[in-house]
């Protein structure tokens, strides 16, 4: 890390940490610095007032803070958080048409178990024999919607005794999550589409648990429906924490590109393939 690269690094934490109401910063340190092929990642170890804080950051990822006061206690740990969610952000999307409940796997921990009972829930589909069987549909999104809801609290800790909700209040939580995840005026209407997007999932799989009357196709809608939910709050939540910004060529807006890196691992190129425009970025991290 070069000193201009470490002085630009913490002028960018300051700020960052500003817009989130962390100050004053007593100390911050680089904890660990991780060689990931096109860049090293840096864990900044921060000490605020009340608090501390792992920030990761990098000449080609994206900032973020975590915790270390709840639930990432080591930099290895937070540095793990940050790379799966990274790796899956920048990864291409096939060509060929995919299921909606293919986007539920993602490399976040706490999506996993809920990703693996709507899989299941999926196969058992194909073996329905009773109405009881399409009962029990429902009533895995619904378990799993309530999950989600839990694992939303979970990561605001506030959330419940600030909106005086209960933890099996799914529709509150999604609605209270939604405020923060997406705020501002420019958000309005996709906060709106959000909440009903959960609401609509929450009353269709009560529907099916409670009626012995729902068909196949009906299983199959309120399946979908919880895994498209599941989705796009995993997607706000990446929106959220910044993950969701992609370099873009300033003359196209083109997210095609390609970097080059000088010779002298002064600076590195970012060429759009789409109309050859060029763009310098940055200081290369030396070795």
């Amino acid at each position: 890390m070069t000193p201009e690269y470490r002085i630009n690094a913490e002028n960018r934490i300051t700020a960052y940490l500003a817009r989130y109401k962390v100050s004053p910063i007593k100390d911050m340190q680089v904890e660990k610095t991780y060689d990931e092929g096109d860049g090293e990642i840096h864990v900044w170890n921060v000490r605020a007032k009340d608090s501390r804080w792992w920030v990761v950051e990098g000449e080609n990822s994206p900032m973020n803070l975590y915790t270390q006061d709840e639930y990432y206690f080591s930099a290895e740990e937070a540095f793990s958080f940050h790379l799966g969610v990274t790796q899956r952000l920048h990864q291409k999307e096939s060509l060929t048409f995919k299921h909606v409940i293919n986007e539920l796997p993602l490399d976040i921990g706490r999506i996993k178990s809920i990703s693996r009972r709507l899989n299941i829930a999926s196969l058992d589909l194909n073996v329905v024999e009773a109405p009881e069987d399409i009962q029990k549909i429902g009533l895995t999104c619904r378990e799993c919607l309530v999950d989600l809801g839990k694992s939303i609290s979970d990561e605001n800790p506030t959330l419940l005794k600030d909106n005086n909700l209960k933890a099996a209040d799914f529709k509150g939580i999604t609605s209270a999550a939604v405020a923060i995840y997406a705020p501002g005026k420019s958000h309005q209407r996709l906060r709106k589409r959000c909440k009903e997007m959960a609401e609509m999932a929450w009353e269709h799989s009560s529907e099916v648990v409670h009626s012995p009357n729902k068909s196949i196709p009906e299983a199959k809608i309120c399946l979908l429906f919880t895994c498209t939910v599941v989705s796009i709050f995993e997607n706000l939540y990446l929106k959220y924490i910044e993950l969701d910004t992609a370099l873009k060529c300033t003359e196209c807006t083109s997210m095609n590109y390609a970097v080059e890196v000088a010779s002298d691992d002064s600076h590195a190129r970012v060429i759009c393939q789409d109309c050859g425009s060029e763009q310098k970025v940055g200081v290369v991290i030396e070795e």
